[in-house]
């Protein structure tokens, strides 16, 4: 089941299956793209408005209110045990907060700083699971899916003050 949230010619979709959260989407500028882009990987999917409530909850977050999604996604549909160690890390990020490539790969006994980027990358809920909270060792932005200017944007928008592409602390 997909349902889709358009807000400020933004569209934010979420798939769900046995009423969680499977996959979510960094904002799109048609409903088009957002219902292509949540419905790969899926050989049939519903479209509905039934958590219409649950994609504007994914916008409120993005624009920054702060908002807990605990419980309410699938952990089943990460691949991989690091990858799910990495993200269980990401996800407890407090709002507001971040933490470096390096302190996760500490977290989850690694020294393996780039899979833990790569598995980030991976992420199939974000904003949900905040993978934008993520940054560099020197505390510059570092890669986002939705590119730099939309991970300064989410960071800012959670009160992160980042001057020249890098966090003030």
């Amino acid at each position: 089941m997909i349902s889709i949230y358009n807000h400020e010619k933004l569209y934010f979709a979420v798939a769900l299956k046995d009423n969680k959260i499977i996959k979510t989407i960094l904002p799109k500028t048609s409903q088009e793209e957002a219902i292509d882009e949540v419905s790969r990987g899926f050989s049939s999917y519903q479209l509905s408005d039934a958590y219409d409530s649950l994609a504007k909850s994914v916008c409120m977050s993005y624009h920054g209110e702060k908002i807990s999604f605990k419980d309410k996604f699938i952990d089943d549909e990460i691949r991989g045990n690091f990858q799910k160690d990495v993200l269980q890390e990401v996800v407890e990020i407090p709002y507001g907060k971040v933490k470096t490539y390096k302190q996760i790969a500490e977290a989850v006994d690694s020294k393996a700083y780039r899979a833990v980027g790569t598995a980030i990358g991976r992420n199939p809920l974000p904003i949900i699971i905040p993978c934008h909270r993520v940054v560099k060792s020197d505390l510059s932005i570092g890669g986002f899916l939705g590119g730099t200017k939309m991970k300064k944007e989410i960071l800012e928008n959670e009160g992160i003050c980042i001057v020249n592409n890098k966090i003030e602390k």
